[in-house]
This record gives C-alpha cells, structure tokens and sequence, in this order.
C-alpha cells in the first residue's frame, strides 16, 4: 500500500491521494524549470479537500495535524510524506497551511474559532511567518482608535514568507512591547507589499518565500491570537518539526524510487555494489519513517492527564527531544541517501533539471530549515534534563 497509515482508504479525500501525488509530480519540473508559481497545485488540493481537512471535526474538517488522535495524526502523517514525494515545495506550503489552522485551534478563543474556521473550510491557503525582514515586525496603538476597541499599526518586514501571492492569510509574530511576542491573523493578498524578487536560491523555488512589507498595516484587536509566549509552548513548537520532516521523508523515498527505477533500465541493478547501496537506502528509510511515526504520535497525543487538561512536563520533554532527534536522523538519512544515489548513477544525478537533480536540490535546502545544530544542541539539554529511568528505551 503506498499509504499504510491511511486507514480509511474509502474515505474519498484519502482515495484520490495517488491521483493527487502523480498529477503534482507531473507537473514539478515545468514548475521549476520555467520558474512557475503553485496556484494550480494549490487549487488540486482545494478542490481534493486537503486544505479543508486540516479543520477540526468540530468545524466539518478532517482534523489533519490538529486533533489529538491517532488516525488524524497518522493521515497527516501519510499526506505530508505523499506530498514530499510529488513536490517538496507543495509540501512546504501545505505545512504551514496544517500549522496554521493548529495554531487557531490551540490559541484561538472559541469566538475567532468560529470566524475564521470556516474559511478553511471555503478554500483559503494560510501559512505562518515567523521570521523577520531587515526590520523586525513590531506593532503600536493606533493614534485615533478608541480605548475600548484598540487598532494596532505593524511596522516591518517578514522575510522567507512562503507563499508569497498564494496565502489568503498568514499568522504573524511580532513583538507588542513589554508584553512580548503575539500572534495574529493577518490578510497578506496585498500585491504592492510582496517582494517576490527577494527570494533567489537554487532550491524550493516554488515557494516564492521572499519578503512581505507590513509598514502601516492596521489590525484589530480580535486579530491578535492567545497570550504572548503561547507561539513557543512545547511539545507544539519544536515538536512540530515532524511536519517537514515527513515531507524530507516522502522526497527521499521519490529519490530511491527514481534511483531504483534507473538502475533498473540500465541493467545495473543485480550488481552487488548497487544492490548493497540500494539496502542501505532502504534500511535507512525504514528507520527514518518507524521514528517519525512514533514521534508524531509522541507529539499530538501527548498524555494530558494532570486533572486539568494540561501536558505533563515530564511527557513533554520527552516529546520534544523525540522530535529534535527525530530531525536529526532524517536529515543524516537523507544526506547519506544522496550521497550514495550520486554514487550509483553518476553524472546523470547531476544533469540539469532531471528529477534526481530538482529534487535533490529542493532537500537540500529545505533540510537546512530553522537552525538544525541549535536544535540538536536543545535535545541534548533536554536528554540531560529528564531522569535516567525516564531515558531508558524498555
């Protein structure tokens, strides 16, 4: 089965996943190679349901990334992986869609949950900026609103904000003084105030990741989400790092799928040093996936039973350093994996705009994502910090 953690394969959005990943693989290299943005990927997963799923039962979704039970947390697992498989760039997008609409349903009063939600299910792409241009993203009172219906002005820039031109909206950090950092739900169609020239690299092209210009833009109090602090509250930060590492996952198994499929045709493929080298991309595969599985378990059906809901430190820890590990494994995995599929077919890994090649270069980018050495450092502190009986693996 290509999607064994899908249970309900008659469920109709999980039957047309296989149609979904070979008409977005089919058309990923035009994308990239004559510099294409994603509106009609975007609207395949519309018009599929995906980006609908990613509401909450409550809401008429499917839960994808955002429910705290096993099926929803192992079909997001599965459409994440599908996704990497066919385009790491749709992935990229559909990533921060699923932690987006997470962040509404975990900060969000019941009273913005029943505003924006819906929207989802309409059909809107939102994502999740957090990193600053050349002037961090800050908000002041708005001179002439009223005490009791305040309006904030944002002053600044967010850079690598995918989607630029794609997102309906997008969830903000920015900083609100001495109270500190706030999210907020923000419309970012504007088209003056995208910077799509910004964004030159030579992977995850797609995503049209350049700068967004906030200066002057004017929000409501009730488009500011939770309290300050709650955008970093474990295990849903860091341990939200099993999103994209289930799409690294899924690009990696496209990688030794193509890499396969040409030794195949060259006759190559019952020599022993190949045969060696494919096994070992799919022992390192197998653990790749046996660990992320269990982290984004870990992770969204964390234990919350201290009597008043909330996650028990101890259980939280152990999710997140899970989930660092778990980033660092798959990034190990995937460069080694690389590494011997270049090996093995030579030259031709490194043709221009062959499928080896695209998507080789989007992983490599996209494993460079939010600091890697810093969050290895964070999980040793917090394998030092958890008691021995606690780290024992039986």
């Amino acid at each position: 089965m290509l999607y064994p953690d899908a249970f309900n394969l008659d469920d109709p959005i999980l039957a047309s996943l296989p149609q979904l990943e070979q008409a977005l693989y089919a058309r990923a290299a035009d994308v990239d190679a004559q510099g294409l943005g994603l509106d009609i990927e975007m609207a395949m997963l519309r018009n599929t349901g995906l980006l609908a799923a990613c509401a909450p039962y409550a809401y008429g979704g499917k839960g994808l990334g955002c429910e705290h039970d096993t099926l929803a947390t192992l079909v997001a697992f599965a459409v994440l992986r599908m996704l990497g498989r066919a385009t790491l760039s749709v992935a990229r997008l559909y990533e921060g869609h699923m932690n987006a609409v997470k962040l509404v349903v975990l900060y969000g009063s019941q009273e913005q949950k029943t505003r924006w939600l819906p929207l989802i299910l309409a059909g809107q792409l939102w994502g999740v900026w957090g990193a600053d241009g050349k002037t961090p993203l800050s908000a002041s009172l708005a001179a002439d609103a009223p005490a009791h219906m305040p309006r904030y002005v944002l002053h600044g820039q967010k850079a690598f904000a995918s989607g630029l031109g794609m997102l309906d909206q997008a969830i903000v950090t920015f900083n609100k003084g001495a109270e500190g950092v706030v999210l907020a739900l923000v419309d970012v169609s504007e088209v003056r105030r995208q910077d799509k020239s910004a964004w030159q690299v030579s992977g995850m092209k797609a995503t049209w990741s350049g700068v967004y210009d906030f200066e002057g833009v004017q929000i409501d109090a009730s488009a500011l989400i939770g309290k300050p602090g709650d955008y970093v509250k474990e295990p849903y930060f860091e341990g939200g790092i099993w999103r994209y590492c289930a799409a690294h996952h899924g690009a990696a198994e496209q990688i030794v799928r193509l890499w396969r499929t040409r030794l195949e045709q060259k006759g190559r493929a019952e020599d022993p040093i190949q045969l060696t080298r494919l096994a070992r991309a799919r022992a390192r595969l197998l653990a790749a996936y046996c660990l992320l599985r269990d982290v984004c378990l870990r992770v969204e059906t964390c234990n919350r039973e201290d009597g008043q809901g909330n996650i028990k430190e101890d259980d939280r820890d152990s999710a997140v350093e899970m989930a660092l590990l778990g980033r660092e494994m798959t990034e190990e995995m995937a460069v080694a994996l690389m590494n011997d599929a270049r090996k093995a077919l030579g030259v031709e890994a490194h043709l221009p705009q062959s499928d080896m090649e695209r998507i080789c270069r989007d992983l490599s980018m996209y494993l460079r994502q939010a600091g890697p050495d810093g969050k290895l450092l964070h999980a040793g502190r917090l394998y030092l910090g958890q008691a021995e009986e606690r780290t024992r693996l039986w």
